[in-house]
């Protein structure tokens, strides 16, 4: 039986996205109760609720019981998409986002330096892609807000460490710490962004200080008996900065995005500040991104890069390819 959610229940849940503190989500929760629809077809919806409902409200009297507040983060999605480096203590998260965005950052040797989102922008040929360095995750230190991030992010990197220390080794308890939180990390198919329940996040495992010696060794110990094929494993060093042009380049594959590039009749085409896509896009939806009436209106496209000759006449649902440049009539 399909949900028929209302629109108000869809803005309340957009609220809940975005609350930053515990009392906002409670207020949004509420919301969402108020305005689901109680049936059958939202039983389970209805049960992640007061779940949800139930997690935050001992929450937040246990932190009025401490007297110490609990700071919530929520990160703003910007760019092309939003990756989220996570990963136990002193493996490099911090010193990955610098090479990769070339934010200054607070890099030290002793761990859970970063104690908040840390945010950055990673060139990536004409466009920009969000990194989010989050504090290291143990079984002691995963609040709500470090899920809730990891949840809505498009791409998760788990960083560790090739040296003498135990990251490898606690691989496997990061991943069940995850998946008890309902965030299960994928190496291959797509991703999903759901509020409740479940979550498969595409996920990619960097073996950072790939520099020190008996690094080889230890990634091929960390790829056969530890990862063993589940996960993408890329090697890298933020120290001497190698690797790096590669993983920029995995990342926004493993993204699962297209840029597509707009023109309009008897002008040259505009080669800045692309239309991201997913994977899968076709024309009507590229329309779309510019105006939902435009795609209402619109009658067909030329196409130059994918097409099978440039400037080929094409209907609303033409696939398109990344760096596909796309000319609308309407």
């Amino acid at each position: 039986m399909p949900a028929n959610l209302t629109p108000q229940y869809l803005a309340a849940e957009e609220e809940y996205r975005r609350a930053r503190t515990i009392e906002e989500k409670i207020a949004a929760l509420r919301k969402m109760w108020a305005y689901l629809p109680k049936h059958k077809g939202t039983d389970k919806l209805q049960a992640d609720i007061k779940a949800k409902l139930s997690r935050l409200k001992k929450e937040l009297e246990e932190e009025k019981k401490s007297g110490k507040r609990r700071t919530g983060f929520y990160v703003k999605k910007e760019g092309a998409g939003q990756v989220v480096l996570v990963g136990p203590p002193n493996t490099g998260k911090s010193s990955l986002l610098k090479v990769l965005t070339g934010k200054e950052v607070n890099i030290a040797d002793y761990p859970f330096t970063t104690q908040m989102p840390d945010v950055g922008m990673m060139p990536y040929e004409d466009i920009q892609i969000q990194i989010v360095d989050l504090p290291p995750i143990t079984k002691e230190r995963f609040v709500y807000w470090q899920i809730d991030i990891i949840r809505g992010a498009d791409l998760l990197l788990i960083v560790l460490a090739l040296d003498d220390g135990d990251s490898v080794f606690v691989f496997d308890d990061l991943i069940e710490l995850l998946k008890e939180k309902n965030i299960i990390p994928i190496g291959e198919g797509k991703g999903g962004m759901e509020l409740f329940g479940p979550v498969k996040k595409k996920t990619i495992v960097i073996a950072n200080k790939a520099d020190l010696d008996g690094a080889d060794e230890v990634l091929e110990f960390l790829k056969e008996e530890v990862v063993k094929n589940r996960y993408p494993v890329y090697p890298v060093s933020c120290k001497i900065k190698e690797n790096l042009l590669g993983l920029k380049k995995l990342i926004f594959n493993s993204l699962g995005i297209i840029r597509v590039y707009t023109k309009e009749p008897g002008k040259p085409p505009s080669l800045e500040d692309p239309l991201i896509l997913k994977e899968g896009s076709n024309v009507k939806d590229a329309a779309g991104k510019i105006h939902k009436d435009f795609a209402k209106n619109l009658k067909y496209a030329r196409v130059w890069g994918s097409s099978r000759f440039p400037g080929q006449r094409v209907e609303q649902d033409y696939i398109l390819k990344d760096k596909d440049i796309v000319e609308f009539h309407i």
